[in-house]
């Protein structure tokens, strides 16, 4: 079996050196995603939308990871990697205590070897297992 170190290949961008500042170049990557907002008068840790996104980007990279570990020939093994996200406001006013006004894009690193296709066979397991969503539909690779 094909082993796949994702982490190991990346670490100059996951844990860069603390002791020196560099520019370095971020090569070009590939994450399953789905876009989302926070809702009023609540926040990340406590949005059921941000836990149904979460949940569906995760749901979709383990089952990409076990598709290709059990597979016959040419079995892939890699780590599901960290949840990232991009946030933003719209309305111009960014203030940390104030939540719900966040939007963001939840990420999940995938390696080169995921196909559209495949992901979008991933997504469908995941929906005959858990069933349909909104996040789920609108994840995307």
């Amino acid at each position: 079996m094909k082993i796949l170190d994702l982490r190991k290949q990346y670490k100059h961008l996951y844990q860069p050196s603390a002791k020196k500042i560099e520019a370095i170049q971020v090569p070009k990557l590939q994450f399953g995603m789905a876009d989302g907002a926070i809702e009023k008068g609540s926040e990340p840790g406590k949005s059921p939308h941000f836990a149904e996104v979460t949940q569906a980007l995760y749901g979709i990279s383990y089952t990409l990871k076990f598709m290709f570990k059990k597979r016959k020939t040419n079995a892939i093994d890699y780590p599901v990697m960290a949840l990232e996200g991009l946030w933003w406001v719209e309305d111009g006013l960014f203030d940390i205590t104030v939540k719900d006004n966040w939007f963001y894009t939840l990420m999940i690193m995938q390696p080169d070897v995921i196909t559209q296709e495949v992901f979008e066979e991933a997504q469908a397991e995941v929906r005959k297992k858990k069933g349909d969503s909104e996040s789920l539909n609108k994840a995307r690779l």
